[in-house]
């Protein structure tokens, strides 16, 4: 039997392979998992993108969560890093992002992260996808009745905890500086053009109107193309473009001309090094990074360590 959990979490297209169905086994695994060592009700965090079927999976991980006996505290639309950051803030069990974040509307993803912040380890997910085979052939585990049955808190005070997070770890602004800013239709259309504002950028704002299937639709940092046309265009100093989760981001030159992670990545090692904030002078790369990469961290004074690419390519 394939296993479950890819390298980015379940994937798989909307109610095709990947059902709601399966969501409520994984918001029920999710809780007997996360709860077994606790008298407390476990709370778990839940986030989406975008997409259509994104209210569809969140109600269903919910009806799992609460039916073990879970408390789901709902953030809405909002960035896969604010889940990761806001499960620790909240000390949540866990946190659950609903996203494929890169791939079209059609297909979804629903991806874990412990209290910690940080992706479940292999044997956890291992764990996980056991009760949900459990769940499949005889669902007869973590069944509470009465005031035992879990609650629902939805919570529209969360994406201004994370603006607010977001703008607390930059030391420098943005005033006088002109940024086009491209949402991929997705996650970042309401957090991003915000935390740059506040840091001082005038900023014009490009595919930030989603409709549930113009997500990644020719925009965002898979298609770069119409944000190098704007930043021409607007005479802008630079361009910003994230994927549907904005859990990532490429640039565009004043020039239109695309500034790519590895680039990103050494201008802020090159900074980091300088200021001597980098921990250990260390970079961690995947090994898609080429030797340009390599010789220039090395020039910083820095090192890297190379690790496996982790991109999802099914689904």
């Amino acid at each position: 039997m394939a296993r479950l959990f890819g390298t980015d979490g379940v994937r798989g297209e909307a109610n095709a392979n990947l059902t709601p169905e399966l969501a409520y086994r994984l918001g029920r695994a999710a809780t007997i998992y996360f709860g077994r060592d606790s008298e407390e009700q476990p709370l778990i965090l839940i986030g989406r993108d975008t997409r259509l079927s994104g209210e569809m999976f969140e109600a269903a991980l919910t009806a799992g969560i609460c039916s073990a006996g879970g408390r789901a505290m709902l953030a809405g639309v909002i960035p896969t890093p604010a889940i990761a950051y806001l499960a620790r803030r909240h000390k949540a069990k866990a946190g659950i992002v609903i996203s494929a974040s890169h791939n079209p509307f059609h297909d979804n993803g629903i991806k874990f992260f412990g209290g910690d912040g940080y992706k479940l380890p292999d044997a956890v997910e291992d764990e996980l996808e056991e009760i949900v085979h459990q769940l499949e052939n005889d669902d007869n585990l973590a069944r509470p009745t009465g005031e035992k049955i879990g609650h629902i808190e939805y919570r529209t005070d969360l994406l201004n905890q994370y603006i607010e997070f977001v703008i607390s770890t930059c030391s420098e602004r943005f005033d006088g500086m002109k940024v086009v800013l491209d949402c991929s239709n997705g996650a970042a259309y309401e957090v991003m053009p915000k935390v740059l504002r506040e840091l001082g950028a005038k900023v014009k704002v490009i595919h930030a109107l989603p409709n549930g299937v113009n997500i990644n639709d020719n925009c965002g940092s898979t298609h770069m193309e119409s944000l190098q046309k704007a930043v021409v265009e607007n005479h802008a100093d630079f361009g910003i473009a994230h994927d549907g989760d904005a859990d990532r981001c490429l640039c565009v030159d004043e020039k239109g001309q695309i500034i790519d992670g590895d680039h990103i990545l050494v201008m802020c090692a090159q900074d980091m090094i300088k200021k001597g904030t980098l921990p250990h002078k260390t970079v961690v790369s995947t090994v898609m990074a080429n030797i340009g990469f390599h010789k220039a961290i090395k020039e910083a004074g820095g090192r890297v360590e190379v690790t496996q690419d982790g991109l999802q390519h099914h689904g």
